[in-house]
């Protein structure tokens, strides 16, 4: 299982490392004017479709699916021990008047979490990985015949209501905010990866675009601040939010690179003091290309947690992400013409 997994993870490295050489900007020249000939998607250039890839609340849908390797490291456990975590977020942003989106994001986790050698036993993403703690002694596994277990987790839809097109400033940057409500429900395949909980809060994000000749993008996206509301009482109450910290710079060079992160602090209020917080620092690189006509963006981040709990927590975090653009199936206003 352990060299399965293992080469699982190498075979997406060399896959992300081949994508990334495909789309370099220093290929031969037959490299360069593919780009340049499938440089136009309906009227709009790469570098236009970048920009507005950029933009989270955007009029574009996409199909962002993340993988996230995540090494624990804690008092319950010896050593690392390392979760993954697949999660697959279509973004979609439907037209409600010629003004206003409505943007709806679900977000479905595969998780895949080693076996914790306690007693009773756990797996890894229990109590460190689920936001309303569950003590082990209520999640006793039976016939355990695996010491690593893959079961989907909880899902988190999240819905924002943002203005259509983003506010210029002066300097010629965009603006983007909008607000809205985030909601958790407990539809996890095993118990122990989730929360058993029905769990619901506000949402937001603010965000500076940069100008037409600018290169760095900024944002705050709060995902959410979440308070179960129903479900399992026996399981720990639910009280977290997540902020996402948002920088990016585009690089001097041919085609779409940026360099940046997007790290995610995490929260969880009903924790004690010494383990509420995870805050991360993080640094990666994506580029976004025609493939064949479909544009995409690649990329990977490495995240170093300066802080987490005490008691069994994330220490470091890496990150793939691939994610097309999808055509658009509601493109009207739903209201007025």
């Amino acid at each position: 299982m352990r060299g399965f997994y293992r080469a699982s993870i190498v075979i997406c490295v060399l896959a992300l490392t081949s994508a990334l050489m495909a789309a370099a900007p220093g290929q031969a020249q037959t490299s360069g004017d593919a780009l340049e000939s499938e440089s136009k998607e309906g009227g709009m250039s790469i570098e236009e479709i970048a920009r507005m890839m950029d933009n989270p609340l955007g009029n574009l849908w996409i199909l962002f699916t993340e993988n996230d390797l995540t090494r624990y490291r804690g008092d319950p456990a010896p050593g690392s021990k390392w979760i993954n975590s697949l999660l697959i977020q279509p973004i979609l942003p439907i037209p409600l008047t010629k003004n206003w989106n409505l943007v709806t994001r679900p977000i479905i986790p595969l998780v895949s979490a080693p076996l914790l050698s306690l007693n009773p036993p756990t797996f890894g993403d229990c109590p460190g990985n689920c936001n309303s703690s569950p003590s082990p002694e209520s999640l006793l596994l039976s016939n355990i015949s695996s010491s690593r277990e893959t079961a989907w987790g909880d899902i988190m839809v999240w819905t924002m209501l943002s203005p259509a097109e983003p506010r210029e400033l002066s300097d010629g940057a965009k603006f983007v905010w909008g607000v809205g409500a985030a909601a958790r429900f407990p539809t996890a395949t095993e118990d122990q990866f989730g929360s058993e909980r029905y769990s619901f809060g506000p949402s937001n994000v603010l965000m500076r675009l940069p100008p037409k000749d600018g290169r760095w993008t900024f944002g705050l996206f709060h995902q959410h601040h979440l308070w179960s509301i129903g479900g399992n009482s026996d399981r720990a109450r639910v009280k977290t939010s997540q902020i996402q910290y948002i920088y990016y710079y585009k690089l001097p060079f041919k085609g779409e690179w940026s360099l940046g992160a997007a790290p995610m602090i995490d929260v969880n209020w009903e924790a004690d003091n010494d383990d509420k917080w995870s805050i991360p620092l993080g640094i990666g690189i994506s580029t976004t290309f025609f493939l064949g006509p479909m544009p995409v963006r690649i990329g990977a981040e490495f995240n170093w947690f300066v802080k987490s709990p005490d008691s069994y927590g994330k220490k470091s975090l890496i990150k793939f992400y691939f994610v097309p653009v999808l055509p658009r199936l509601i493109k009207d206003p739903i209201f007025g013409s």
